[in-house]
């Protein structure tokens, strides 16, 4: 027996392009008084860079590694890449 833990997915629109240490996972709503908490995320970058996860000193990734994670890791409430110009895409599950 499977239980739903989620409510929906947030995700980028289109290929996109970072500004340096800018916070990659959208606001909520307004109505909401929490951030996104997200359970399951996934992050495709072009470009070798380096991310910063939930506060955390930056960690790098190479070109086309990418980053993913699931409902038994910690759940993440902020993505930042530290350079600017690096093309990526990200999709995630929230409660």
């Amino acid at each position: 027996m499977s239980v739903q833990i989620g409510s929906g997915y947030i995700g980028s629109s289109n290929l996109e392009k970072s500004t340096p240490n800018q916070e990659v996972i959208p606001s909520p709503p307004p109505t909401w008084t929490m951030k996104y908490s997200l359970y399951k995320f996934s992050f495709s970058n072009d470009q070798e860079c380096h991310v910063s996860i939930n506060g955390i000193d930056p960690i790098y990734l190479r070109a086309g590694q990418g980053f993913q994670m699931d409902a038994q890791d910690s759940p993440i409430t902020s993505f930042k890449i530290s350079e600017a110009g690096i093309t990526y895409n990200f999709l995630g599950a929230h409660k």
